[in-house]
């Protein structure tokens, strides 16, 4: 049998449509697509940096910053040319501590071009108990939202720089993690889905208290990261059992929705998604191996074409 170069392999790959990138244990749990710069940008549990992934699958670091335990959740707002940035901690890090294990929830700001940090907000003195910062989008007037997988909250950082509990809700609570992937529907209303439960919420922006589960056709337990293709269609990338990516599609304004189509993952552990041109990639995060401590770490990852 023939053995393929590695350089060429990965060619042949992204010719194929999958982007292969190899980096030093990054374990990158959130991705973004930056148009600017061509680039996906991808963070790190296990380094707290953020690095930049080319079509090509070539890895560069771009953010090194002291204060990012576990960059978690990535959303890239480019009207205003800024990364916001998840920070939490979940015992999985280089830098993982006494002091933030299950305890942080804070969110950074960065100039997408240059890297440079513009804000940092800690959140975990918002309410008592533990805390994990999940995920993290952003309305079109520029405020961002952010779940807590660890406190039954939603955050909310409005243009002034003013952290809030933007609601805050029972149904928040559970086992393990609880609230994780959220986005913003342009009619005005959050969507977030629940980890363990396998729930979807639907949480209007002018009155947060009116949460309606939408109704769906099986839980979907393992939820993560979601993005939102247009309007009446979002993709959410589905771990523990399942693996896979699965395309919602609502007719009726979220109140319910059906899947349309799914793809498994070609990793266990899939943690998120980002639109890259008209075309849509699930990140093969591989966290498995980093959350069993005996496990064999990895640096190989897998940007797949859905």
């Amino acid at each position: 049998m023939a053995i393929i170069p590695l350089a060429l392999a990965a060619q042949l790959a992204v010719a194929g449509g999958d982007i292969p990138f190899s980096a030093d244990t990054v374990y990158p749990e959130g991705v973004a697509y930056s148009a600017r710069q061509s680039s996906f940008l991808v963070g790190s549990v296990r380094h707290g940096t953020i690095g930049k992934v080319s079509a090509e699958g070539r890895y560069v670091p771009f953010i090194q910053d002291q204060a990012l335990i576990s960059s978690t959740g990535l959303f890239l707002d480019a009207r205003r040319n800024t990364l916001w940035v998840a920070n939490g901690d979940v015992g999985g890090s280089v830098h993982s501590s006494p002091t933030t294990q299950g305890k942080l929830a804070a969110v950074a700001a960065y100039d997408a071009s240059t890297g440079a940090r513009k804000a940092y907000y800690d959140l975990s003195g918002l309410v008592p108990g533990a805390h994990f910062a999940n995920d993290i989008t952003v309305d079109a007037q520029g405020n961002a939202y952010v779940t807590d997988s660890f406190a039954p909250v939603i955050y909310r950082i409005d243009t002034t720089g003013k952290a809030t509990v933007f609601v805050q809700d029972p149904r928040f609570t559970g086992e393990g993690f609880n609230l994780n992937g959220i986005v913003y529907h342009p009619d005005g209303y959050l969507l977030v889905n629940k980890h363990n439960s396998g729930e979807l919420f639907r949480i209007p922006v002018s009155d947060p208290k009116q949460i309606s589960a939408v109704k769906l056709p099986e839980a979907l337990p393992g939820a993560d990261g979601m993005v939102l293709r247009d309007p009446g269609r979002i993709v959410l990338v589905q771990n523990g059992q399942a693996n896979r990516a699965l395309e919602l599609v609502s007719t009726d304004g979220w109140k319910s929705a059906t899947v349309k189509s799914s793809r498994k993952s070609l990793h266990v552990f899939p943690t998120a998604a980002a639109i890259a041109g008209g075309d849509l990639y699930i990140l093969n995060a591989r966290l498995d191996s980093l959350l069993t401590p005996d496990a064999p770490k990895v640096s190989d990852f897998v940007l797949q074409k859905y």
